[in-house]
């Protein structure tokens, strides 16, 4: 294999406030009713930029949001389905693919291994990945896959054996997930980061998965010459 990147799902290939909304009304709905609308009033103040809450990315904020109130991590859990249900109906919830992202998949695949990993299960993962055209852009995709723990196996799984750390990217907008893991490991980063945050170090560090895209189009590109190279 010539290299590997692993994609995330969820802030990566997609983005869009609609499932935050969603998910914050769905917890909303199960609080007591006179904690509802100080917690959405601080869900508003968080995704419209007045005062962001310190989180890794924006289905985290909603959630500790919600801590002051004392929600158990079943209402949660319901919240979440309930919201996945909600993000394969296009009419209700406009998603948007990053631009230029399905002519990277389309012209990286054969050159490298592509790999979407996500910590979503295969009934949340796969319906969306078909309503974003994307189900069969990838070589496999790894749904509960336990990150950031499970990040490293991934990448052996597809390596078949220890991954070689020059030739593999990850690819994330969560940086405990995605990003801190491979950078322990030598790997190359590319950190979406919506709010500008600078958690810590990456090889590469944007607003949106179109900032870090040149990126990746020349790490794919210095591999396909360091082969051919090595070949002549």
């Amino acid at each position: 294999m010539r290299g590997l990147i692993i994609f995330d799902l969820d802030g990566t290939l997609y983005r869009g406030d609609a499932p935050y909304w969603h998910y914050a009304g769905a917890i909303a709905r199960r609080l007591p009713a006179g904690q509802r609308e100080e917690y959405l009033r601080q869900v508003r103040d968080h995704l419209e930029g007045r005062r962001r809450v310190a989180a890794n990315d924006n289905w985290e904020a909603m959630v500790r949001l919600a801590a002051p109130y004392h929600a158990d991590a079943a209402l949660f859990q319901e919240a979440f389905l309930e919201t996945r249900a909600f993000m394969l109906d296009a009419d209700r919830c406009p998603l948007e693919v990053p631009q230029g992202l399905q002519a990277f998949l389309r012209a990286a695949r054969g050159a490298v291994d592509l790999v979407l990993a996500t910590n979503s299960p295969s009934a949340a993962c796969f319906p969306l990945l078909d309503r974003l055209a994307l189900r069969d852009a990838f070589d496999a995709v790894f749904p509960s896959a336990n990150k950031p723990d499970g990040l490293a196996a991934v990448a052996s799984a597809r390596w078949h054996g220890p991954p070689d750390p020059r030739r593999t990217l990850s690819v994330g907008d969560h940086y405990p997930n995605d990003i801190a893991p491979a950078v322990a490991r030598g790997w190359t980063t590319a950190y979406i980061t919506p709010y500008g945050d600078d958690p810590g170090p990456s090889s590469v560090r944007g607003m949106t998965l179109e900032d870090v895209l040149p990126f990746l189009w020349d790490w794919v590109d210095s591999i396909a010459k360091e082969d051919d190279h090595g070949n002549s």
